[in-house]
């Protein structure tokens, strides 16, 4: 009997060796919520210039009609309806002050076009405010010594701030002729602040030589053959940045298309006391050109760098290089 009770102690204390041992258990947590935002450019507010009595200085076409050759910025006032061109009824009404004179038509509008969804400065959300990100401007018929100006509003739709980085203008046709040479681009950009005023963001003229201008009405513009020679990284337009939606900030693009008066004679026969015989007036008449003005944007803090930033106690972590 003694022997077996033995044997089973034994047995009992290997099954024991094999169990386990209990412990308490704890555990945390970080959650991080995070979500992107988005940098969206609209144009709005698209019309002749001009819309607004402030804007009232000077010409808005220049034809060489009548005692001023010109027809003023305030002729196609039409304040804030902000879906017109112009007023109701000027432009029929400067077609027949032109009639006689030129068979000139023209068209501005904003391609496929949606409404406008958040609040900028005056432009309130869903409030019928059209806006698109293309613009599409049509002149018939125009002529050596024609100019007319445009001009509409950019806005940031977003809610990341942008900057004007870089501005493309092209041109081309199969029967443009010498237009590349005989037409020009005028353009301002200007930063519209409540509290600060207008102020520039870039112009265009003072990027070229005088070989590459021509004048009207004070006003530069370069010939659209100058934008194939010019070396576009001379052309720094990272000048300013236009602010997020519920910001009063927007920027004002003003723009002009011109064709050379050019009693010189250098493109064409020129004035009768010129009569350059050795120019052929066929290479500008019933020509067409088509004009592609591509405005680049970049989130405000491109080309800001990060050396000047101290180090916070992570770099604790980095890997040892």
């Amino acid at each position: 009997m003694k022997k077996k009770f033995i044997a089973g102690a034994l047995a009992l204390s290997m099954v024991l060796a094999g169990t386990g041992y209990a412990y308490w258990t704890d555990a945390l947590n970080i959650t991080t919520s995070a979500s992107t935002g988005n940098m969206d450019l609209q144009f709005m507010d698209l019309g002749l210039l001009a819309q607004y009595q402030n804007e009232d200085q000077g010409w808005s076409i220049i034809d060489g009609i009548g005692d001023t050759g010109m027809t003023a910025a305030s002729y196609f006032e039409r304040g804030t309806n902000y879906n017109k061109i112009a007023a109701d009824g000027t432009i029929d009404n400067y077609y027949a002050k032109a009639d006689g004179y030129n068979d000139v038509s023209f068209d501005a509008k904003l391609v496929d076009p949606s409404e406008l969804q958040v609040t900028i400065g005056d432009y309130k959300a869903k409030a019928g405010v059209k806006i698109s990100d293309s613009i599409e401007v049509s002149l018939e018929n125009i002529y050596p010594g024609y100019a007319q100006a445009f001009r509409t509003d950019v806005g940031n739709v977003g809610n990341v701030a942008a900057k004007l980085s870089k501005m493309d203008i092209t041109a081309d046709g199969e029967d443009a002729g010498n237009l590349k040479d005989m037409i020009g681009v005028a353009f301002l950009a200007m930063r519209e602040c409540c509290e600060k005023g207008n102020g520039k963001v870039t112009g265009l003229a003072e990027y070229f030589d005088e070989d590459d201008i021509f004048t009207m009405g004070g006003v530069d513009f370069v010939r659209l053959s100058a934008f194939e020679n010019q070396n576009k990284e001379e052309m720094k337009f990272l000048n300013d940045t236009l602010f997020v939606v519920n910001s009063k900030n927007r920027m004002d693009f003003d723009w002009a298309i011109a064709m050379d008066p050019d009693a010189e004679g250098v493109y064409t026969t020129g004035s009768t006391s010129v009569n350059n015989t050795e120019n052929n007036d066929s290479d500008s008449m019933n020509k067409a050109i088509t004009i592609r003005m591509n405005f680049g944007w970049d989130q405000f803090n491109e080309g800001v760098s990060d050396a000047k930033i101290p180090a916070n106690i992570l770099k604790n972590q980095n890997k040892i290089k």
